[in-house]
């Protein structure tokens, strides 16, 4: 949708993410160094930040099922400790999604991951934030060799990445400025 509404007002499209193909091969390589057992375990950090944000009904299956599991003494692991047999309705779900976007939890589902498993954290999102940075910092002059000069960026990028980006370009010079979104009624 972004790069349709670009071409639609004669922007210059540059896709600035790195290669899927080399953050597959580090993050193949971020696994082999990474405990998996911890990053999965019921008590990790990054599975305590999900369960935080979870819609209630949610909540209390997994509670429901762990307490199950433990009368059992069941020893299997599930993804993030979500058993499929859980279910919750389309509303619930909406704000779960709503609150999956919300920038402070994304924000502590990624500290949750570079604590636990900090070597997947760099190849999925510090190696790319830098590389993603660098693009935006040198793209006046990358677009300057064809006579174009660069008056305003617009980066779109998922939310994981926006203080990374901010941060290295911060540390670069550059200025962070705010201007309403129109579309959304000047927020």
């Amino acid at each position: 949708m972004s790069v349709r509404e670009g071409l639609a007002i004669g922007s210059t499209i540059v896709l600035g993410d790195r290669d899927v193909e080399v953050t597959l091969k580090r993050l193949t390589q971020a696994l082999a160094k990474t405990d998996l057992r911890k990053l999965l375990s019921a008590d990790s950090e990054v599975e305590k930040s999900m369960e935080s944000i979870l819609p209630e009904g949610m909540k209390k299956q997994m509670e429901q099922q762990q307490t199950q599991r433990t009368q059992q003494n069941a020893n299997n692991l599930t993804s993030m400790g979500i058993d499929p047999s859980i279910s919750i309705d389309k509303q619930e779900f909406n704000t779960f999604v709503e609150t999956m976007k919300a920038k402070e939890n994304v924000k502590k589902i990624m500290n949750a991951l570079k604590a636990t498993a900090p070597e997947i954290y760099e190849a999925m999102v510090a190696e790319r934030d830098v590389y993603m940075a660098r693009g935006l910092d040198e793209l006046n002059v990358s677009l300057g060799g064809n006579g174009k000069s660069v008056d305003t960026t617009v980066a779109v990028m998922g939310m994981a990445h926006v203080d990374g980006v901010e941060r290295y370009l911060a540390e670069n010079g550059w200025k962070e400025m705010r201007y309403p979104c129109t579309a959304l009624g000047g927020i």
